[in-house]
């Protein structure tokens, strides 16, 4: 029976080219709009935070509310290191589409990795894709491991989800 590595599993990835060069300017100030999204519609007071994932515990960078469409706005003055793994999470809100009370079980993530879009959307699938491909680097709510291994399970979230639209 053949067995691959983990090592040759990451060595076969960087030299099929899957894991593209991102990294975050070394001055840059990091800008994130997007939406909160359950079931199609928005999450109206979300807690939405951004996140630096390293072999550490992560560091919250920003967070933020959506508003009562899902929206929110995050920015942060704080530069990431050039080869950590940013993530955002969101907690609780409002399902629009339900008439209902703050859902403190709401929880969604998005993986960005170190390139930041311009606009993101969280909801269902963006969790399902990033929880798949970080899921030996997933320590309760936390993610960290080895930057190799964040970098290349970043690298590998958009094969499953387009960040910007979630589809």
């Amino acid at each position: 029976m053949l067995e691959i590595s983990r090592s040759q599993i990451a060595a076969l990835l960087l030299g099929a080219g899957l894991v593209g060069s991102t990294t975050v300017a070394a001055s840059a100030a990091v800008s994130i709009a997007g939406r909160v999204q359950a079931g199609g519609g928005p999450v109206a007071g979300s807690t939405v935070t951004l996140w630096t994932a390293s072999a550490a515990e992560p560091r919250q960078l920003a967070q933020t509310r959506a508003g009562s469409d899902g929206r929110f706005s995050l920015r942060t003055d704080a530069t990431p290191a050039s080869d950590a793994t940013l993530y955002l999470t969101a907690k609780g809100g409002v399902p629009i589409s339900k008439v209902s009370d703050d859902n403190a079980a709401i929880a969604f993530l998005t993986v960005l990795g170190n390139k930041v879009p311009a606009e993101v959307t969280i909801n269902e699938l963006t969790t399902v894709a990033s929880v798949w491909t970080h899921n030996q680097f997933i320590d309760g709510a936390a993610i960290k491991g080895h930057a190799l291994g964040l970098k290349i399970a970043a690298g590998n979230v958009p094969s499953f989800v387009d960040l910007q639209t979630a589809g």
